[in-house]
């Protein structure tokens, strides 16, 4: 950003009513890059202006929330929204809750085609930080942003991060955490401004005004959060308070045009991750359709297991198996672990040897639907066989989507 530009966006935040939304004229909305290693509550980098000129000329307006249970919960995600809706009253905007508990931006690569691109967003907000990405933090990053630019360039992305209870003393020494680091390093190259809602919230526990966890608040202080990861009210409210802001912060930077989409960062990113329905793949006699109106195990978190298994087959004993051929590097499996003696074996390319993968389930009061990946191989075709190795007397196993990151997944008849 220029000088002059600098100084026309100072005067903008400085214009700004004082009150529970004002900018805070200390945010440096201008340097940039940015030391990914550091923590910024708002870094406006190239900032929303295609998103802000849509609502300029009246809408419609797409905002999608694509996040973890964070964001599913009725917290920043519909308090933020209605704070859209209360800013530009006469402005059609539409909410895309693409939120699901339990998952990051490995599993948002994979599923941000049929659940976000496939209702033509105008604005994406990414929270990821507190999930993480499995294992392939960098690549999932890129590779969510470059399958939204792909679709659309002018579609503009808002990295947002929570915290946890393990983030909270890097972010008190001004610190940024390791996946958030990978995060900016992102925003920096493709220019994708982020909002660090962790900053404030940081700030006022080392002051003294709340409690990060408990039960009980106590006089002059209020509970942030339970469970050291997910708000309740109050720290909703705030979460909501800091995008507000940034949001008053960004609306006449940068200029309405198409993002240019650079040389991936990762060369391995997981710009072709995709889901696949399981009955694409190929399956040995023993499995069988689950119905999901009925199934006990499949609706015992329906909201979550629905959401990531889409559907499901399952078997009642071992040696059963799921094989499938791809075109790519890496692949997944989603599923409903049950108890602690479930284990699969797969083998990749018939010669590598076996991969044993032990399927726990470490939720205590009910089941929760979950995924997990092979090793990274090499780019090209590849088979990858899945056999239910072991499985306790009276319990099956439930096979949902296919996580494949690669150009096509072959159907199996």
């Amino acid at each position: 950003m220029n000088k002059i530009a600098t100084l026309a966006l100072a005067a903008v935040l400085l214009a700004q009513p004082a009150g529970l939304y004002a900018v805070d004229p200390t945010l440096d909305a201008s340097r940039s890059p940015y030391d990914p290693k550091t923590a910024g509550e708002l870094r406006v980098r190239d900032g929303l202006p295609n998103f802000f000129a849509k609502l300029a000329a009246g809408g419609p307006a797409r905002i999608a929330y694509l996040g973890g249970s964070i964001t599913a919960a009725n917290g920043w995600r519909p308090k933020s929204f209605a704070w859209f809706k209360a800013q530009y009253p006469n402005v059609e905007l539409i909410e895309i809750n693409a939120a699901i508990s339990g998952t990051g931006s490995d599993y948002g690569a994979c599923r941000i085609a049929t659940d976000v691109l496939s209702k033509n967003p105008d604005l994406v907000f990414m929270e990821h930080r507190v999930n993480g990405g499995g294992g392939y933090e960098a690549k999932s990053v890129e590779g969510i942003v470059r399958q939204i630019w792909r679709q659309n360039p002018r579609t503009d992305i808002c990295l947002v991060y929570t915290l946890s209870l393990g983030m909270l003393k890097d972010l008190q020494a001004g610190k940024q955490t390791s996946f958030g680091a990978i995060m900016e390093t992102v925003a920096n190259a493709y220019g994708i401004p982020s909002i660090d809602l962790g900053v404030e919230i940081a700030k006022r526990e080392k002051a003294g005004e709340l409690i990060f966890r408990g039960d009980t608040a106590v006089t002059g202080k209020w509970v942030f959060s339970k469970d050291g990861v997910h708000p309740g009210n109050e720290g909703h409210d705030v979460y909501r308070d800091v995008i507000a802001r940034s949001m008053l912060a960004m609306k006449n930077a940068g200029k309405p045009q198409a993002h240019p989409l650079p040389a991936p960062l990762e060369t391995r990113c997981w710009e072709s991750a995709s889901l696949a329905p399981i009955t694409q793949a190929a399956l040995s006699p023993g499995w069988k359709a689950v119905d999901t109106k009925t199934d006990a195990i499949y609706r015992e978190d329906f909201g979550r297991t629905d959401a990531m298994l889409r559907g499901a087959m399952k078997c009642d004993k071992a040696d059963e198996t799921i094989t499938v051929k791809w075109n790519g590097t890496t692949l997944g499996f989603s599923d409903i672990p049950q108890g602690s003696g479930t284990e699969v074996e797969v083998t990749v390319d018939q010669a590598q040897t076996p991969i044993t993968i032990k399927r726990l389930q470490t939720e205590k009061i009910r089941r929760y639907a979950r995924f997990f990946y092979l090793p990274e191989q090499s780019p090209g075709e590849h088979t990858a066989v899945l056999r239910v190795k072991q499985l306790p007397k009276g319990l099956s196993f439930y096979a949902g989507q296919i996580l494949v990151i690669g150009a096509s997944m072959q159907v199996s008849r």
